[in-house]
């Protein structure tokens, strides 16, 4: 007799294949994927860095600690003596350097754009995550309702194997009639190894963006039947894309920078504060010291300088122009792609399929009372299965098409 604690652990690993293979949605394959990517994380991490030096941009440079000896005497009765010469003095003072309030402000806003160029990044890569995620997705499923049509027919002309190798040893059908039905195995299992090489690729894809095993799928299907949207809608709505957002916070950063270098020619200002003791009978001196940058050449340095800055701010605005109408062709060329594959389907559905399975229903009658071959029926099914693999290549086409559109921005909900 088995213990029972013998039985619950055979069948812990059972259970925990059967948990980590599980069919999984759309929606909590999009949420893995953005729980899992490293990209998220990474951009996360250079925000805070940025922000945290935005921070610090704002202060003033720490105070310097100054320590010294002047005028030690080299030569003479009093060489290398600190306490006989009149003039030598052990000195200790703190200096501090004054930026001007203007300047580290412009450099904490050109800091805080970059700070919002590099978030607006998330938007990117997370637009491009839920897009891949959602196309492997689809693919698997896809793939599997392909294979299980495919199995279903392959299962079908296997069982009619023996039946004809059986008529042709009793004379009752022709000898090239096994090799017609042979031929037809092969074809069909060349479709199916299509179809299992497709659902491999797509676990491949799923396990890289999520860190989860996906075997199966689950839950509701996206109507991929339309477009998320109308295509005046889609083209409005450009200005959202997430590169879009970004190059926008690019030219930000671009002209904050062009800012900071329009008053990088204000001088900074030092001062330093002193005590000096000098030998015994001697009094102690104190001072203080004053230091000002001079921009003798700020035509040619600061200048020029802001010159440059003030090009790349401009060059950043054209850039974002011209990735806006970039985009604009894009999604333009998306649209086509999605409504030529939606017009194939929607033909191969309504009207080649159902011819395909009539003619098959129609050849397989006439066979069974005598009138048709076995050539013909095994063409009839190779047609009908033809048929339904090209629905199923013109589905997922429709399918990629709408993915690129649906997750050309950031989606709350894969529906």
């Amino acid at each position: 007799m088995k213990r029972p604690w013998k039985m619950a652990a055979c069948g812990l690993p059972v259970l925990l294949w059967l948990s980590a293979a599980q069919a999984t949605t759309l929606e909590a394959s999009l949420q893995a994927a953005q729980a899992w990517s490293a990209g998220l994380s990474a951009n996360a991490h250079q925000v805070n860095a940025l922000e945290n030096m935005a921070v610090s941009a704002g202060q003033l440079p720490d105070p310097k600690l100054l320590v010294g000896i002047d005028n030690v005497p080299v030569q003479g009765n009093n060489s290398h003596r600190l306490t006989r010469e009149g003039m030598t003095m052990e000195k200790i003072g703190i200096s501090q350097t004054w930026v001007s309030g203007t300047k580290r402000q412009r450099k904490v806003d050109t800091l805080q754009a970059q700070a919002r160029e590099v978030e607006s990044g998330k938007g990117v890569i997370l637009a491009q995550l839920q897009r891949d995620t959602a196309q492997a997705w689809l693919t698997l499923a896809i793939a599997r309702k392909t294979l299980a049509a495919i199995d279903e027919q392959l299962a079908e002309t296997q069982r009619q194997v023996a039946v004809q190798k059986a008529s042709v040893a009793s004379g009752s059908a022709q000898p090239d009639s096994t090799v017609d039905i042979s031929l037809a195995v092969n074809e069909m299992l060349n479709l199916q190894d299509n179809a299992r090489r497709d659902i491999q690729v797509a676990q491949a894809r799923l396990m890289q963006l999520t860190g989860e095993e996906i075997t199966q799928t689950s839950g509701p299907f996206p109507r991929i039947e339309r477009l998320p949207a109308s295509a005046a809608v889609l083209l409005e709505g450009v200005q959202q894309h997430p590169e879009i957002i970004q190059a926008a916070r690019a030219a930000d950063v671009a002209k904050a920078r062009s800012q900071q270098s329009a008053v990088a020619g204000q001088p900074d200002v030092g001062v330093q504060v002193y005590y000096g003791h000098r030998g015994d009978g001697m009094d102690d001196l104190a001072g203080v010291q004053l230091s000002v940058d001079l921009p003798l050449f700020q035509g040619k340095r600061q200048d020029k300088d802001y010159s440059a800055d003030l090009s790349r701010a401009m060059e950043a605005k054209d850039q974002l122009t011209l990735l806006v109408r970039e985009h604009k062709a894009q999604l333009n060329a998306l649209i086509a792609q999605y409504q030529s594959a939606q017009a194939i389907y929607q033909r191969q559905r309504d009207t080649v399929l159902p011819l395909l399975q009539a003619k098959y229903r129609l050849t397989e009658a006439q066979y069974r009372a005598g009138n048709s071959t076995l050539t013909a029926l095994l063409a009839a099914r190779r047609a009908q299965l033809n048929g339904n693999v090209a629905l199923s290549n013109n589905q997922q086409a429709m399918a990629t098409a709408w993915a690129a559109i649906r997750y050309l921005t950031v989606q709350d909900s894969p529906q």
